[in-house]
Formats: C-alpha cells, structure tokens, sequence
C-alpha cells in the first residue's frame, strides 16, 4: 500500500490514501472475476476495508485505541494471544450466488455493478482530496499576499 508523506494539511490525507488504495485492489479483484467468468470451480473474490478504516477513523481522529480486545496472560508459560483486533483488510470468497453446471459461481451482472459502484466511490474519493488541497493551497497563496 502506497502511503502520503508529504506535508499533510488533515489528519485524514493517510486514510483518505489507504481507501483510494483499497479500491483500487477492488478494482483488480473484480476484474479477475469477470475475466475467470468461464474457469470452472472458480469463486469470486472480494475485499472488506470498511471497517478496517472505520476503526482506523476512530483511532486517529478520537484517540479511541480501546477497540483493541487484548488476551489475559496469566501465566509467562503461556503461549502470547493474539488480538482480535483488524489492521488490516480482508479478502473473502463472495458466494451466494447459484453456480453454475461448471462449478463457476461469478455473475456477471453483480460483478458489473460492484465495478460501477467501486468506480464511483474512487471518483468521489479523488475529487474530494483535490478539492481539500485546492482550497488548502487557496489559503496558502492567500496568505502570501498579506
């Protein structure tokens, strides 16, 4: 995942990167889908990171870090737990659709429209940062005329 270092005028620039990131893996993945339409057994892939960036909003934007269910160690003999918590995102198979004689579960028209909704929310994403930057560097060359 690619991640902004430049100056960041908002603490929502990193998560704003990570879900143009997001989607576009999405993007890939519906892709693949279509293009396996015809590959017997195959079940199409997705990804869920909405909930992943939505802790991430909670932790950076209201310092809530308390999400995070740690394990009880009572012992120094016990082998270390791991958190329930998800930093990250998670792929899954998206069944629940009727496959086909062929094994081949992929349809075509959900896979056309997840792709069209992915598409949009990638649009959404990218104009909203360039707006954000456009009125940031607004009130910076304004300022230089003070």
């Amino acid at each position: 995942m690619n991640t902004y270092t430049g100056f960041d005028s908002s603490k929502a620039y990193n998560l704003v990167y990570q879900a143009l990131d997001y989607r576009s893996l999405r993007q890939d993945l519906i892709s693949s889908n279509i293009a396996n339409i015809d590959t017997p057994f195959y079940r199409p892939k997705d990804i869920d990171f909405e909930n992943y960036l939505a802790q991430e909003k909670e932790r950076i934007f209201f310092n809530r870090s308390d999400l995070e269910l740690k394990m009880a160690n009572t012992s120094s003999k016990h082998l270390k737990g791991e958190s329930f918590y998800s930093n990250k995102a998670t792929m899954f198979f998206r069944d629940g659709h009727l496959a086909r004689n062929d094994g081949n579960s992929v349809d075509l028209d959900i896979e056309t429209s997840e792709m069209g909704k992915n598409s949009v929310m990638y649009q959404a994403l990218t104009s909203a940062l360039k707006k954000h930057r456009g009125i940031f560097a607004y009130a910076l060359d304004s300022s230089k005329n003070l």
